[in-house]
């Protein structure tokens, strides 16, 4: 098991509960650099500012927010 940077983590949990359920669903299944995760959770919190919609990253179309 893989440990997930203690600011990477905190830059996680300031996620709207629903981004981050889907983002640590989708990082226990699969693995990823600090630098793509650091992507991720940048993108999703860009796509969180922008509109009010939720982001669903376990609908498998991860690749459209990085």
């Amino acid at each position: 098991m893989r440990t997930i940077d203690p600011e990477l983590f905190a830059r996680l949990m300031r996620l709207p509960d629903t981004a981050r359920t889907d983002l640590l669903e989708f990082l226990g299944a699969t693995p990823l650099a600090d630098v793509q995760l650091s992507a991720v959770i940048d993108a999703a919190a860009a796509q969180m500012q922008s509109t009010s919609r939720s982001v669903h990253i376990a609908t498998g179309r991860i690749d459209d927010i990085i």
